[in-house]
Protein backbone atom coordinates (compact mmCIF):
# COMPACT_ATOMS: atom_id res chain seq x y z
CA UNK A 1 0.00 0.00 0.00
CA UNK A 2 1.36 3.64 -1.02
CA UNK A 3 2.17 5.59 2.39
CA UNK A 4 0.93 9.16 2.88
CA UNK A 5 3.17 11.90 2.47
CA UNK A 6 4.54 13.53 5.28
CA UNK A 7 2.73 16.40 6.94
CA UNK A 8 5.93 18.44 6.02
CA UNK A 9 6.99 16.95 2.81
CA UNK A 10 7.89 20.21 0.55
CA UNK A 11 9.29 19.64 -3.20
CA UNK A 12 12.79 21.47 -2.76
CA UNK A 13 13.61 24.19 -5.15
CA UNK A 14 16.45 24.79 -3.76
CA UNK A 15 18.74 23.42 -6.80
CA UNK A 16 17.19 25.23 -9.69
CA UNK A 17 19.13 25.48 -13.01
CA UNK A 18 19.95 29.14 -13.64
CA UNK A 19 18.83 30.57 -17.45
CA UNK A 20 21.67 31.77 -19.57
CA UNK A 21 24.45 31.05 -22.02
CA UNK A 22 25.84 27.13 -20.91
CA UNK A 23 22.46 25.79 -19.20
CA UNK A 24 20.09 23.13 -20.51
CA UNK A 25 17.24 25.11 -20.04
CA UNK A 26 15.06 27.11 -22.02
CA UNK A 27 11.91 29.74 -21.04
CA UNK A 28 8.38 28.91 -22.00
CA UNK A 29 6.71 26.51 -24.44
CA UNK A 30 6.97 26.91 -28.07
CA UNK A 31 4.55 28.08 -30.78
CA UNK A 32 4.50 24.31 -31.90
CA UNK A 33 2.90 22.59 -28.72
CA UNK A 34 0.81 26.17 -28.49
CA UNK A 35 2.85 27.60 -25.60
CA UNK A 36 2.17 24.45 -23.22
CA UNK A 37 3.72 21.13 -22.46
CA UNK A 38 1.58 18.12 -24.41
CA UNK A 39 3.12 15.48 -22.34
CA UNK A 40 4.93 13.89 -19.60
CA UNK A 41 8.43 12.09 -19.97
CA UNK A 42 9.82 9.83 -17.13
CA UNK A 43 13.45 8.93 -16.77
CA UNK A 44 15.37 6.89 -14.09
CA UNK A 45 18.87 8.22 -13.30
CA UNK A 46 21.21 5.18 -12.92
CA UNK A 47 22.46 6.51 -9.94
CA UNK A 48 22.24 4.65 -6.64
CA UNK A 49 20.44 7.78 -4.70
CA UNK A 50 19.26 11.31 -5.34
CA UNK A 51 22.37 13.16 -4.59
CA UNK A 52 24.43 12.35 -7.37
CA UNK A 53 21.33 13.26 -9.39
CA UNK A 54 21.64 16.65 -7.42
CA UNK A 55 25.13 17.05 -8.71
CA UNK A 56 24.66 15.77 -12.38
CA UNK A 57 21.88 17.92 -12.96
CA UNK A 58 21.12 20.20 -10.27
CA UNK A 59 21.83 23.73 -9.33
CA UNK A 60 24.32 26.65 -10.75
CA UNK A 61 27.39 24.06 -11.75
CA UNK A 62 26.05 21.13 -12.65
CA UNK A 63 28.44 17.52 -13.57
CA UNK A 64 26.63 18.11 -16.87
CA UNK A 65 26.17 21.33 -16.95
CA UNK A 66 24.45 22.24 -20.87
CA UNK A 67 24.31 18.69 -21.77
CA UNK A 68 21.38 17.32 -19.80
CA UNK A 69 18.67 18.28 -17.47
CA UNK A 70 15.25 17.58 -15.83
CA UNK A 71 12.24 19.39 -14.24
CA UNK A 72 12.34 17.09 -11.24
CA UNK A 73 14.10 14.14 -9.78
CA UNK A 74 12.33 11.59 -6.89
CA UNK A 75 14.27 10.07 -4.79
CA UNK A 76 13.51 6.60 -3.12
CA UNK A 77 12.52 7.47 0.53
CA UNK A 78 10.92 10.73 1.42
CA UNK A 79 13.92 11.29 3.98
CA UNK A 80 15.95 11.69 0.13
CA UNK A 81 12.56 14.00 -1.34
CA UNK A 82 12.16 15.50 -4.52
CA UNK A 83 14.22 17.84 -5.93
CA UNK A 84 12.89 20.70 -8.93
CA UNK A 85 15.42 21.53 -10.94
CA UNK A 86 12.97 23.73 -13.80
CA UNK A 87 9.25 24.85 -13.15
CA UNK A 88 7.17 23.09 -15.43
CA UNK A 89 6.49 26.46 -16.72
CA UNK A 90 10.13 26.20 -19.08
CA UNK A 91 11.98 23.71 -20.40
CA UNK A 92 14.57 21.25 -19.51
CA UNK A 93 16.48 19.47 -21.66
CA UNK A 94 15.62 16.10 -20.73
CA UNK A 95 15.65 13.96 -23.38
CA UNK A 96 18.29 13.73 -24.86
CA UNK A 97 19.31 11.91 -28.85
CA UNK A 98 17.91 9.09 -30.79
CA UNK A 99 14.40 10.52 -30.22
CA UNK A 100 12.21 8.39 -32.54
CA UNK A 101 8.93 9.53 -31.79
CA UNK A 102 7.15 12.13 -29.58
CA UNK A 103 4.48 12.83 -26.97
CA UNK A 104 1.83 10.82 -29.38
CA UNK A 105 4.25 8.30 -30.84
CA UNK A 106 4.31 10.01 -34.20
CA UNK A 107 7.49 10.92 -35.37
CA UNK A 108 9.75 13.44 -33.74
CA UNK A 109 10.84 16.61 -35.19
CA UNK A 110 13.33 19.14 -34.30
CA UNK A 111 10.14 21.47 -33.62
CA UNK A 112 8.38 18.50 -31.63
CA UNK A 113 11.24 16.51 -29.69
CA UNK A 114 10.75 15.51 -25.93
CA UNK A 115 12.82 18.03 -24.28
CA UNK A 116 10.83 20.68 -26.53
CA UNK A 117 7.10 19.50 -25.89
CA UNK A 118 7.20 17.19 -22.49
CA UNK A 119 7.87 17.77 -18.86
CA UNK A 120 11.08 15.26 -17.81
CA UNK A 121 10.79 13.74 -14.37
CA UNK A 122 13.88 11.61 -13.21
CA UNK A 123 13.36 8.72 -10.52
CA UNK A 124 16.12 7.13 -8.52
CA UNK A 125 17.32 4.05 -9.55
CA UNK A 126 20.06 2.06 -10.66
CA UNK A 127 18.18 1.20 -13.42
CA UNK A 128 18.58 -2.49 -14.48
CA UNK A 129 21.29 -5.40 -13.54
CA UNK A 130 24.66 -5.58 -15.81
CA UNK A 131 28.24 -6.11 -14.56
CA UNK A 132 28.72 -5.06 -11.56
CA UNK A 133 24.84 -4.46 -10.79
CA UNK A 134 23.34 -7.87 -9.71
CA UNK A 135 19.56 -8.34 -9.67
CA UNK A 136 17.57 -8.04 -6.48
CA UNK A 137 15.07 -11.48 -5.71
CA UNK A 138 12.32 -8.53 -6.49
CA UNK A 139 13.35 -7.13 -9.81
CA UNK A 140 10.98 -6.80 -12.83
CA UNK A 141 11.60 -8.33 -15.78
CA UNK A 142 11.05 -6.33 -19.02
CA UNK A 143 11.41 -6.52 -22.49
CA UNK A 144 12.76 -3.58 -24.84
CA UNK A 145 10.46 -1.79 -27.09
CA UNK A 146 11.99 -4.82 -30.03
CA UNK A 147 11.20 -7.55 -28.18
CA UNK A 148 14.47 -8.98 -28.05
CA UNK A 149 16.27 -7.86 -25.06
CA UNK A 150 15.05 -8.63 -21.53
CA UNK A 151 15.95 -6.43 -18.75
CA UNK A 152 16.06 -6.86 -14.86
CA UNK A 153 14.91 -3.82 -13.63
CA UNK A 154 15.10 -2.27 -9.79
CA UNK A 155 11.47 -1.51 -8.79
CA UNK A 156 10.53 1.45 -7.66
CA UNK A 157 10.20 2.03 -3.48
CA UNK A 158 6.46 2.62 -2.27
CA UNK A 159 7.74 5.92 -1.05
CA UNK A 160 8.94 6.85 -4.21
CA UNK A 161 5.30 6.33 -5.85
CA UNK A 162 3.93 8.44 -3.75
CA UNK A 163 6.36 11.10 -4.22
CA UNK A 164 6.24 10.53 -7.87
CA UNK A 165 2.08 11.16 -7.58
CA UNK A 166 2.99 14.61 -5.44
CA UNK A 167 5.13 15.96 -8.49
CA UNK A 168 2.36 14.51 -11.06
CA UNK A 169 -0.28 16.53 -9.19
CA UNK A 170 1.78 19.75 -9.24
CA UNK A 171 2.33 19.23 -13.06
CA UNK A 172 -1.19 18.62 -13.58
CA UNK A 173 -2.60 21.41 -11.90
CA UNK A 174 -0.38 23.72 -13.70
CA UNK A 175 -1.74 21.62 -17.30
CA UNK A 176 -4.74 20.03 -16.66
CA UNK A 177 -4.62 19.25 -20.67
CA UNK A 178 -2.41 16.42 -19.72
CA UNK A 179 -4.12 13.20 -19.49
CA UNK A 180 -3.09 9.84 -18.94
CA UNK A 181 -2.56 9.22 -22.06
CA UNK A 182 0.21 11.99 -21.71
CA UNK A 183 2.73 10.00 -19.74
CA UNK A 184 5.20 7.76 -21.27
CA UNK A 185 8.77 6.64 -20.72
CA UNK A 186 12.06 7.58 -22.11
CA UNK A 187 12.24 4.48 -24.03
CA UNK A 188 9.04 5.30 -25.53
CA UNK A 189 10.52 8.70 -27.25
CA UNK A 190 13.64 6.52 -27.69
CA UNK A 191 13.14 2.89 -28.26
CA UNK A 192 16.34 1.80 -29.92
CA UNK A 193 18.19 3.23 -27.85
CA UNK A 194 17.34 4.45 -24.24
CA UNK A 195 15.78 1.25 -21.30
CA UNK A 196 14.36 3.85 -18.76
CA UNK A 197 11.95 3.72 -17.83
CA UNK A 198 11.02 -0.29 -18.50
CA UNK A 199 8.77 -1.90 -15.76
CA UNK A 200 7.71 1.52 -14.50
CA UNK A 201 4.53 1.21 -12.88
CA UNK A 202 2.67 3.54 -14.48
CA UNK A 203 -1.30 2.31 -13.46
CA UNK A 204 -0.19 2.90 -9.86
CA UNK A 205 1.36 6.34 -10.15
CA UNK A 206 -1.44 7.73 -12.67
CA UNK A 207 -4.21 6.22 -10.81
CA UNK A 208 -2.75 8.20 -7.37
CA UNK A 209 -2.04 11.22 -9.70
CA UNK A 210 -5.63 11.71 -10.97
CA UNK A 211 -7.09 10.00 -8.35
CA UNK A 212 -9.39 7.68 -10.64
CA UNK A 213 -9.00 3.96 -9.15
CA UNK A 214 -10.22 2.87 -13.18
CA UNK A 215 -7.57 3.84 -14.75
CA UNK A 216 -6.52 0.78 -16.87
CA UNK A 217 -3.05 -0.92 -16.12
CA UNK A 218 -2.32 -1.58 -20.13
CA UNK A 219 1.37 -2.27 -19.44
CA UNK A 220 2.09 -4.74 -17.12
CA UNK A 221 0.90 -7.28 -18.89
CA UNK A 222 2.61 -6.81 -21.98
CA UNK A 223 6.08 -6.32 -19.97
CA UNK A 224 7.54 -9.51 -21.66
CA UNK A 225 7.46 -10.68 -25.58
CA UNK A 226 4.54 -13.76 -24.54
CA UNK A 227 2.23 -11.09 -22.77
CA UNK A 228 2.72 -9.17 -26.46
CA UNK A 229 2.14 -12.44 -28.32
CA UNK A 230 -1.12 -13.41 -26.70
CA UNK A 231 -2.48 -10.13 -26.96
CA UNK A 232 -1.56 -10.19 -30.23
CA UNK A 233 -2.88 -13.45 -31.11
CA UNK A 234 -6.40 -12.31 -28.98
CA UNK A 235 -7.13 -9.20 -31.29
CA UNK A 236 -6.22 -11.86 -34.76
CA UNK A 237 -2.87 -10.86 -35.49
CA UNK A 238 -0.89 -14.10 -35.57
CA UNK A 239 2.33 -13.82 -33.82
CA UNK A 240 3.43 -17.85 -34.21
CA UNK A 241 3.73 -19.79 -31.37
CA UNK A 242 3.26 -17.67 -27.69
CA UNK A 243 6.31 -18.47 -26.78
CA UNK A 244 8.51 -15.28 -25.85
CA UNK A 245 10.74 -15.26 -28.50
CA UNK A 246 10.26 -12.49 -30.45
CA UNK A 247 11.38 -13.09 -34.29
CA UNK A 248 9.71 -12.32 -37.63
CA UNK A 249 6.21 -13.28 -36.89
CA UNK A 250 5.51 -11.12 -34.28
CA UNK A 251 7.35 -8.55 -35.39
CA UNK A 252 5.27 -8.80 -38.72
CA UNK A 253 1.60 -9.08 -36.33
CA UNK A 254 2.67 -5.91 -34.27
CA UNK A 255 3.34 -4.21 -37.24
CA UNK A 256 0.04 -5.32 -38.63
CA UNK A 257 -1.69 -4.28 -35.73
CA UNK A 258 -0.23 -1.00 -35.64
CA UNK A 259 -1.53 -0.75 -39.26
CA UNK A 260 -5.23 -1.45 -38.42
CA UNK A 261 -4.85 0.53 -35.36
CA UNK A 262 -3.11 3.63 -37.06
CA UNK A 263 -0.12 3.79 -35.42
CA UNK A 264 3.57 4.17 -36.71
CA UNK A 265 4.31 1.27 -38.54
CA UNK A 266 8.06 0.80 -36.79
CA UNK A 267 7.93 -2.45 -35.07
CA UNK A 268 8.39 -1.09 -31.40
CA UNK A 269 5.90 -1.90 -28.38
CA UNK A 270 5.52 1.07 -27.03
CA UNK A 271 2.99 3.08 -24.40
CA UNK A 272 0.71 4.04 -26.93
CA UNK A 273 1.00 0.25 -28.90
CA UNK A 274 -0.21 -1.13 -25.22
CA UNK A 275 -3.27 1.88 -25.05
CA UNK A 276 -4.33 1.19 -28.20
CA UNK A 277 -4.96 -2.83 -27.63
CA UNK A 278 -7.02 -1.41 -24.56
CA UNK A 279 -9.05 0.23 -26.74
CA UNK A 280 -9.62 -2.33 -29.39
CA UNK A 281 -9.90 -4.88 -26.45
CA UNK A 282 -12.63 -3.00 -24.15
CA UNK A 283 -12.33 0.39 -25.45
CA UNK A 284 -11.57 3.47 -23.31
CA UNK A 285 -10.84 6.77 -23.76
CA UNK A 286 -8.79 8.23 -20.76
Amino acid sequence: MTPALPADFRIDTSRRIPFGKGHAVSRGWTKATAGRPMGVTWHWTATYDLAACDRLLGGAEPERRGQASAHYAVGRSFAEGVSRYVSPANRSWHAGVEQKLRWDGRPSTARTKGARACIGIETVTIGYAREGVPAGPDWIEAATPDGRHIFRVEPWTEEQIAMMAAVGREIVALWPEIGPRGHHGHHDLCPAYKQDVLGFPFARVLRLIYADPEIPDVWSDVWMPEGRQRALARLGFDPGPVDGIWGPRSDAALRAFQATAGLEVNGWWTTWVCWAVHDREVGGTR
